[in-house]
């Protein structure tokens, strides 16, 4: 066996038992051949090299963590793209983890180590659209190309280690179908949101966020080196450490690099806009 340093990627069909048991054969075959048909041109196209199936899941390599980071984020634009109008049947919802470290080659070419299994892990617990990835991967990766929000240290089975996780920041696409553009890909936890009662014009003073996985503090401070929002006060609490965001009557709206961000009560949206349009937002 040889050693190599290398970015692998996990990949499999999110309820994929749950829908084989409602399908004949042929059907199972023919959404396991439209899988392959959109997955693997993207793998080839970011230079990945399929290790092996298992199943619905594909074992993938990358020389290129930046690649295989990019390679997750275009496999679930192709995918949205066609399960746009589809039965949640028909659809095909993966999960995406990508690790990255030394593994060992046998002569057949697969691969083992500790760093696959940990793949597999983060595998567990990514969800349906999204590409989730270990700090190892955001550390050797060209983090101006995709935006990433931390969430934070897990535990996983026969892993000695706590292991830190991020996930891709995706927006959604402006279209016919959904001509603003919005989308909130992380709302704030009920614990987090501002009580029905309170308007945000009474919400001036200091609004505390969890700093923890799913709070807005991680996903706020990770995207402003992404978006340029230097104009939004953080703070870090001297006792507990959490972060605090200064809202100015209860939200933040900032407009940069074609993109509007806004942070308000129930969590962060993000849309693209047109060039003309950005002349009339607040910077």
């Amino acid at each position: 066996m040889k050693a190599k340093n290398l970015a692998i990627m996990l990949t499999d069909i999110k309820g994929f038992t749950d829908k084989t048991s409602r399908k004949s054969r042929e059907q199972i075959k023919q959404m396991l051949g439209s899988h392959n048909d959109l997955v693997l041109p993207v793998i080839e196209k970011f230079h990945g090299k399929l290790i092996k199936t298992i199943g619905d899941a594909f074992l993938v390599t990358f020389e290129s963590s930046t690649d295989a980071v990019l390679c997750g984020v275009s496999i679930q634009e192709v995918l949205a793209a066609f399960n746009k109008g589809k039965s949640p049947d028909d659809r095909i919802d993966i999960r995406i983890a990508i690790n990255a470290g030394e593994v060992s080659i046998d002569a057949s070419g697969d691969i083992f180590g500790e760093a696959v299994n940990i793949t597999s892990r983060i595998e567990g617990i990514a969800e349906a659209g999204e590409v989730f990835f270990t700090e190892a991967v955001y550390l050797s990766m060209n983090r101006n190309e995709v935006p990433s929000s931390e969430i934070g240290y897990r535990q996983f089975k026969g892993i000695p280690d706590k292991i830190k996780v991020y996930k891709v920041l995706q927006e959604d696409p402006v279209t016919d179908e959904n001509p603003a553009g919005e989308s909130f890909f992380k709302e704030a936890p009920e614990k987090d949101r501002e009580p029905a009662g309170d308007t945000p014009r009474e919400r001036t003073d200091w609004q505390t966020f969890t700093k923890g996985p799913g709070g807005l503090a991680g996903m706020i401070t990770g995207m402003l080196g992404k978006f340029g929002m230097n104009n939004i006060d953080i703070e870090e609490d001297g006792k507990s450490g959490a972060k605090k965001v200064k809202i100015t009557d209860g939200e933040i709206h900032v407009v940069k690099d074609g993109k509007e961000i806004h942070i308000g009560k129930n969590g962060i949206k993000i849309r693209k806009i047109k060039k003309d349009d950005e002349q009339s937002k607040p910077q």
